[in-house]
């Protein structure tokens, strides 16, 4: 889904974008066995694909890409000709974090079913679609951490793809949990600089010690640009967000 004026004004106060590099010594890449992957579409959001340049998306990769590693994956990221469907169904089944920004919509399968899905990068504008039923095939159940769809459409009602990262669209609260996994995602068609505000937000909260649901709370208020922004979640609201199996976050009951 092509979203025009991205570049509308940023809500201010914006978080610093310097806490967002903040990595602590405990989460350095090389130590950690927990893949994390964030593919980025920048092409589909600049000339000549869409109509104006977008200086959003860089920014929203960076800050993605620093998160994971902080939460304690070897986090990389992935644009261009990086970020292709083939690149992305190569790498998921490794993946315990993952990360997108692109286009997004529930898109018609060639099996004449609908599935949630996001479209590659690739370098052009004729970006294949990434569906959840590729995805769901390819890591077969695997576990998941933190997934975040920063697309289009990715939390809504009828999304497919938290099954494919073998979350259950269920809110796991209080004492209960669902393991260490948690499933983010933008409702309905959204700006970019409404989503830059809101992960900036979240990914700062996390960095301060929220739980994953609590930074989620706090990334959804104050004010948006777009009236109608709105994002949803599914998984275990009082988990830490840090890599790997279930763990307690002694500050986030």
């Amino acid at each position: 889904m092509f979203r025009a004026r991205w570049w509308r004004p940023l809500a201010a106060p914006l978080l610093a974008v310097a806490v967002l590099m903040t990595v602590t010594a405990t989460s350095t890449m090389a130590a950690s066995p927990y893949q994390a992957s964030v593919d980025v579409n920048t092409t589909g959001f600049n000339p000549p694909c869409d109509g104006d340049a977008n200086f959003i998306v860089p920014k929203m990769q960076t800050a993605a890409k620093a998160a994971y590693a902080r939460l304690g994956h070897a986090s990389e990221d992935y644009t261009g000709a990086q970020f292709t469907r083939a690149e992305t169904l190569k790498r998921t089944p490794n993946d315990w974090g993952y990360y997108v920004h692109s286009h997004g919509d529930y898109y018609l399968n060639p099996d004449g079913s609908r599935y949630t899905g996001f479209r590659e990068d690739s370098g052009d504008c004729s970006q294949a679609v990434v569906f959840s039923k590729d995805i769901k095939a390819k890591r077969l159940g695997r576990a998941s951490n933190l997934i975040f769809m920063s697309t289009c459409h990715g939390a809504d009602a009828n999304t497919t793809m938290p099954w494919a990262f073998a979350i259950e669209k269920t809110k796991s609260t209080g004492a209960l949990n669902q393991g260490s996994e948690f499933y983010v995602g933008y409702i309905g068609v959204q700006w970019d600089s409404d989503e830059w505000i809101f992960e900036q937000r979240y990914w700062n909260a996390l960095a301060g010690g929220k739980s994953v649901g609590q930074a989620f709370d706090i990334a959804m208020l104050g004010a948006f640009n777009h009236a109608g922004f709105d994002a949803n979640w599914w998984g275990t609201y009082s988990w830490s967000g840090a890599a790997g199996p279930w763990g307690l976050c002694q500050n986030c009951l």
